[in-house]
């Protein structure tokens, strides 16, 4: 077994495009991990860790961040921008008629819609760092900047969100993995060391079991539903072999969305709480700041925010396998290339088939995400555990992120395999 496990990272590390990626992968870890630890103007990182330590809102921009939120780096607000301006474009495709024609069009339209988003994340990166001066500023952690310093304060927050969007998008390109939730897989993965060690240290030997055992009983269920799939049987009548027409089958995935619906819902989560900060920081007058305060309060409920992600990653996840799960298309390529499904007619009646296969599954898969998602502090919550080693999110992202990066590895590996044939 241990041979067979060797003798196949062998072969993945002999393959020469799989080695290129993994070398350009981690340079751009090594990348990111040295911009992590260059400060940014203005800031100590003692404010930031006062400002968010203990506060369920600075937890979940951490996690969106990349781990590197608290260092008061000028990549410290990460993914943030990037990832609010993909939520927001993609809520507004179905609304807007000229986003809905772009993701019509393929591949050039999904081009389009990528720029669009880039162009989004600089305004809205200028915005946070703004915000984040503002809330530490009220918050009394620092004094008020000269426009100089503030500028440049800015202008770093905001170049280092560009990079690290810049990295995502060459990860996704030229490395391993997905670039966004990849870059928030090496942050999770950073602390889990530190995370590990503080709950070992203070365990009896009961929890350390239950601690084991509910972290792997929680990675099986994920790799289990991430790897379920449904197999819709297609014939094609003018593909002919002995004894009959050729059968194929579309695969549909308990999870087509894969962890995105996650990191939408934590994005989504702490941008309210964001924007409540920095009301409160600006102190425009009493009622804003009562309800700012009231909704900072509401939100930061341990039950009010379990309840909210549990909504928000099945809203997520519905809505993800409705705009990009393109039934339509499929049903008419099929039709195109003499392909049917066995008792349901061409067209139309297809599409209407496989929609309603895979809204069902969808539902099914986003159940048991949301419950993952939330198991790991519930438990907490309720006493069972004394602490969780990693939140159900960072669960499901670091499960889901490494089985992507598998798929990747094993896909290029039977390509280089067959290639020796050809």
């Amino acid at each position: 077994m241990f041979k067979k496990f060797w003798d196949t990272i062998l072969f993945y590390l002999k393959t020469d495009e799989i080695r290129n990626k993994i070398y350009f992968s981690l340079i751009i870890l090594l990348m990111f991990r040295v911009l992590a630890s260059l400060p940014v103007v203005g800031i100590k990182q003692e404010d930031f860790i006062n400002l968010f330590n203990g506060s369920s809102f600075g937890d979940l921009l951490s996690t969106l961040s990349g781990g590197v939120l608290q260092t008061a780096s000028i990549v410290a607000i990460g993914l943030n921008p990037y990832i609010n301006a993909s939520v927001t474009l993609q809520l507004l495709t179905p609304v807007i008629p000229k986003l809905e024609e772009l993701r019509k069009e393929g591949s050039q339209g999904r081009r389009l819609i990528s720029m669009y988003t880039r162009l989004l994340t600089v305004p809205l990166a200028i915005l946070q760092s703004f915000a984040i001066y503002s809330i530490l500023r009220g918050q009394g952690f620092i004094g008020a900047l000269d426009t100089v310093p503030f500028i440049v304060m800015c202008a770093t927050l905001t170049g280092g969100a560009i990079l690290m969007m810049w990295f995502g998008e060459l990860i996704s390109e030229s490395g391993i993995g997905g670039g966004t939730s990849f870059l928030i897989f090496l942050g999770i993965l950073s602390g889990l060391p530190g995370n590990f060690i503080d709950n070992w240290r203070y365990m009896d030997i009961l929890q350390k079991v239950l601690l084991v055992l509910m972290n792997l009983i929680i990675v099986a269920v994920v790799i289990m539903i991430s790897e379920s799939e449904r197999r819709v049987k297609v014939q094609y009548s003018r593909r002919v072999r002995a004894g009959g027409s050729l059968d194929s089958y579309i695969p549909l995935k308990l999870t087509q969305s894969g962890v995105m619906p996650v990191i939408f819902a934590i994005s989504l989560l702490s941008f309210p709480q964001l924007i409540a900060q920095f009301l409160i920081s600006r102190n425009i007058n009493s009622t804003v700041t009562s309800i700012s305060q009231t909704l900072i309060t509401w939100i930061s409920n341990p039950y009010t925010q379990n309840i909210g992600l549990f909504v928000l990653v099945i809203a997520f996840s519905l809505f993800y396998v409705t705009v990009v799960f393109n039934t339509e298309e499929i049903s008419e390529n099929l039709q195109k290339n003499g392909g049917f499904v066995p008792g349901i007619r061409p067209g139309k009646a297809t599409a209407s088939y496989l929609r309603g296969i895979s809204l069902r599954l969808t539902v099914v898969g986003a159940l048991v995400l949301a419950i993952l998602a939330v198991l790991p502090n519930l438990l907490e919550y309720i006493g069972f555990l004394q602490k969780p080693l990693i939140s159900g999110t960072g669960f499901l992202i670091l499960v889901g992120v490494v089985l992507d990066m598998r798929r990747q590895i094993k896909s290029m590996a039977v390509v280089k395999d067959y290639g020796k044939y050809i």
